[in-house]
């Protein structure tokens, strides 16, 4: 990218700081993929689960992250990890409170499948980063980023933690704490 006109590069910044803000689009749609996604999991319904990953809008940040690190903008990268974190915040506190109000005898397999990340796990992060990154830089690819989104999973295993939780299980709440952050260190490395 060093080679990038100044132009085109000065755009891709003003981007990527308007992906990494905390603004209302972004806590409105936290809340909506974390709201679907607990209520998905409780019905233990992979259809639900996979419609709150298209609605999260966690790439933004996360897209924003990478690019800060890439150009060393400490601020950027300020930015983006505590629109992220907030994020995360929210949605554990909602999985809680829901998995708490709920009060499920036992979870079903959606949030079973949760909670013992593996290299296939790893992997899938790895290649999905990599292609939100692409979409970004290229117009044409937009289209990939609700894949890219139901790829990566990142809500989802927020809100097993936050379910987890709920009933005091810090082993399977760690596991599924585990699954975030794999996914996350292969979008930020992607």
């Amino acid at each position: 990218m060093s080679g990038m006109e100044p132009e085109k590069l000065e755009r891709l910044h003003r981007s990527y700081r308007r992906d990494a803000e905390l603004d209302e689009a972004f806590v409105v749609l936290t809340i909506g993929a974390s709201l679907i996604a607990t209520l998905g999991l409780l019905a233990n319904s992979a259809a639900v689960v996979i419609g709150a990953m298209v609605v999260a809008p966690w790439i933004l940040p996360l897209r924003a992250g990478s690019f800060a690190v890439l150009f060393g903008s400490v601020r950027l990268l300020s930015r983006s990890l505590t629109t992220l974190a907030l994020g995360v915040f929210l949605t554990t506190l909602l999985s809680t409170l829901l998995g708490t109000l709920v009060a499920l005898p036992q979870f079903g397999s959606e949030v079973a499948a949760r909670t013992s990340p593996n290299l296939l796990d790893l992997g899938i992060a790895l290649v999905a980063g990599g292609l939100a990154t692409y979409a970004k830089l290229r117009s044409d690819a937009v289209s990939s980023l609700a894949g890219t989104a139901i790829a990566v999973a990142l809500v989802p295993p927020v809100c097993v933690m936050g379910l987890w939780l709920s009933q005091q299980n810090w082993q399977l709440a760690a596991g599924a704490g585990l699954l975030f952050c794999t996914n996350l260190l292969g979008i930020l490395t992607g």
